[in-house]
């Protein structure tokens, strides 16, 4: 395992709790779980893994707690290569994400942040990170946002960043900002119009690209995603497959499309491949469970194409 990763990922490490309902309950209503279990998740820690698995040395920074929780999570991505030598273990309890399914595809989250929180920009060290050929940043506080844009700027590196809910409360302002020192920028379509209180479209995603960006992707749930390179602006292809959890649907995404631009890769051949990786993911329960590498993308792809 290298000590200075190709790709370190900054974000949450969490155990998911995710369990399958008929529907999802109204106040003081009682409703039985049909499925229950348990998986390693956080999206900082499954687009490390993605990495990993796509042949990119990885590392993680992000904090855990000092319990048993804490040991499984890490020990899962240890046995997947990613190095977690930067990982702090803090007094408090490991995070966790309670999330429930229902056969029409609604999808409840509920987040405990708990060890997560305390992680600090002092956390990502320069001789940590002065070698990677990419950062990622996931979910992360507008602080630890803003530290990892003055690191990026610093070791002349390339960044991504994978808005979560507290950058998307930032506003539009303080949001585009940050973004400057960020090549590739990820948010979902909810996000974007919240922050530019307009509908995601061909048109507006290009009138509204961040100044400085490099690759602006817009996920669009089951239709697949929009991005732009701030001349034009494509749209992904979509698979008609069997979805039984989006749970690390967008990191895989995020993590192939990361890797092929790296790569050299075009626009359309990468957001092909991050499509196709997430219609494979989603066919299985858990943020990093059946994380398809490239070979099975590929067989997927050719599948598609012979129909």
């Amino acid at each position: 395992m290298s000590a200075n990763p190709e790709v370190v990922s900054i974000g949450n490490l969490n155990l998911d709790l995710i369990g399958k309902l008929e529907s999802i309950p109204k106040s003081d209503e009682k409703v039985l779980l049909k499925e229950f279990g348990r998986w390693p998740g956080g999206g900082g820690a499954n687009f490390a893994a993605v990495c990993q698995k796509h042949g990119l040395s990885s590392g993680f920074i992000g904090c855990v707690g000092d319990d048993a929780f804490g040991s499984e999570v890490l020990e899962d991505l240890r046995e997947r290569g990613v190095d977690t030598s930067h990982v702090r273990k803090v007094r408090a309890s490991t995070g966790f994400a309670f999330i429930f399914l229902t056969p029409r595809y609604e999808r409840l989250l509920i987040e405990h942040r708990g060890a997560n929180s305390y992680l600090k920009p002092s956390d990502l060290a320069e001789d940590y990170l002065r070698d990677a050929k990419l950062l990622h940043a996931s979910s992360v506080t507008p602080e630890i946002a803003t530290a990892v844009g003055e690191r990026v700027q610093k070791l002349n590196l390339k960044a991504s960043l994978d808005l979560g809910a507290e950058l998307s409360r930032m506003g539009e302002r303080k949001l585009l900002k940050i973004l400057e020192h960020f090549d590739i920028c990820f948010m979902n379509e909810e996000t974007f119009g919240d922050i530019f209180e307009a509908n995601a479209t061909k048109q507006s995603v290009l009138q509204r690209f961040p100044k400085k960006l490099e690759i602006f992707v817009v996920t669009i749930g089951s239709e697949g995603a929009l991005v732009s390179d701030g001349e034009t602006t494509i749209t992904s292809p979509s698979y008609d497959v069997d979805v039984k959890d989006t749970t690390g649907a967008g990191d895989t995404f995020a993590a192939i499309f990361d890797k092929h631009i790296l790569g050299g890769a075009s626009l359309e051949e990468a957001v092909k491949f991050a499509a196709a990786g997430a219609a494979l993911k989603v066919q299985h329960v858990g943020g990093r469970k059946g994380i398809p590498d490239q070979r099975e993308i590929e067989k997927f792809l050719n599948s598609i194409d012979k129909k």
